[in-house]
């Protein structure tokens, strides 16, 4: 088994159109669409948002020109432009004339009802856009401190005294901001590619079969004295073991001449492309079983590229996410799982729980693997498929 794993590294080493597909194409990809995309990520995104924002102040009153102060802080500016308005009438005709992405009514009576702690509303008129979305939470952001307002008027304490006494070294206006550690396109497709490349290394499960059960050597193998679980075995050891140093050298030319941000964790990083290269394997294995290796080949040539564009490999879909359908798709799929896993390590962020994900992986592996036992045992290789 180990001999066979060394000879297959060996061999897979020697096939230089394969290792030119597995090594340049992803640091070809990366560099043309980071390169595109170099705007992505960095701080002057912040104001080609051109987020536009109307405000129309009905109230006059204190906590009403407090949220206009915020609306003018430098950090908000950076990302949203704010006007103010006279009437609602001059704020629509902008909206209309898509000058607006939303419009923000302080109506009359809100001060007042945020400092006795009674219920109040303000109105929001939107166009419907994704930038809208962004001026909602930019208003949620300083609404969560008028209802800190409100709970200590609750229990009798005089919001005008807390201002003035406690409310201002326990909670403030702490605006978005746009610094911190945010993904470059570089960075960012550093990790697409590299998760999208070991899609690919399906044919190298493709290969366990052809080799080892309608090769000539084979053929050969299973007339010998020689276990074929031990040949199957060995041969799919040496393939990941080749992937495996391929996703090694990717990483390092990734981190050290593109000089892409992986983390604090790259034993992490290497782990979750493991991982992923042991399922898709595995994967290629299966399909060639389950059907034949041209079948299985043309299958899996299909779905990589949808598989990384549900991902977000190729662009960053926010639609992808939010809708159901395709969530849902992307929570079960290994490609996006990793990807996901990978950027919350780097950047940060809460939306996928490491533990239910690696849960998913090994589900998944598991699956694929009962699979491959399944289709051995079915061809009538009861001796592979123990």
């Amino acid at each position: 088994m180990v001999n066979i794993c060394f000879s297959t590294i060996k061999q897979n080493l020697r096939d230089r159109r394969s290792l030119t597909l597995m090594l340049l194409l992803p640091i070809v990809l990366t560099l043309i669409l980071g390169t595109a995309l170099s705007k992505v990520g960095t701080n002057t995104t912040t104001t080609s948002l051109n987020i536009r924002g109307g405000i129309v102040n009905q109230d006059q009153g204190p906590l009403a020109a407090s949220m206009i102060d915020f609306f003018q802080e430098k950090q908000i500016r950076a990302i949203m432009q704010t006007r103010i308005y006279k009437t609602v009438a001059d704020a629509n005709k902008d909206l209309k004339k898509q000058n607006l992405d939303a419009i923000i009514v302080i109506t009359k009576g809100f001060s007042a009802a945020a400092e006795s702690g009674q219920s109040h509303h303000l109105d929001f008129i939107t166009s419907g856009d994704m930038e809208s979305s962004a001026v909602r939470s930019i208003t949620d952001s300083f609404l969560k401190r008028v209802n800190a307002v409100q709970a200590l008027a609750a229990i009798g304490v005089s919001p005008q005294k807390s201002v003035q006494t406690h409310l201002d070294p326990l909670l403030s206006d702490h605006a978005l901001s746009v610094k911190g550690k945010v993904p470059e396109a570089s960075g960012y497709y550093a990790v697409t590619m590299l998760i999208m490349i070991i899609l690919f290394a399906y044919n190298y499960g493709l290969n366990v079969v052809r080799e080892s059960l309608h090769s000539p050597i084979g053929y050969r193998i299973q007339s010998l004295p020689v276990h074929p679980m031990s040949y199957f075995t060995g041969k799919a050891l040496g393939h990941i073991a080749t992937v495996f140093l391929q996703i090694i050298l990717l990483i390092s030319f990734f981190k050290f001449i593109y000089k892409a941000d992986f983390g604090d964790h790259l034993w992490l990083v290497l782990g979750l492309c493991f991982l992923l290269a042991f399922i898709v394997i595995l994967a290629g294995t299966a399909l060639a079983l389950l059907f034949t290796e041209k079948t299985a080949d043309a299958l899996m040539m299909f779905l990589v590229p949808i598989a990384t564009f549900l991902s977000g490999g190729y662009v960053k879909l926010s639609f992808l996410e939010t809708n159901p359908v395709t969530s849902a798709i992307r929570g079960f799929m290994p490609n996006s799982l990793v990807q996901t896993l990978i950027f919350q390590d780097i950047y940060g962020g809460s939306g996928l729980s490491p533990a239910s994900a690696v849960l998913k992986l090994l589900i998944i592996l598991a699956a694929v693997l009962l699979l491959v036992a399944a289709e051995l045992r079915r061809r009538n290789y009861g001796s592979l498929s123990k």
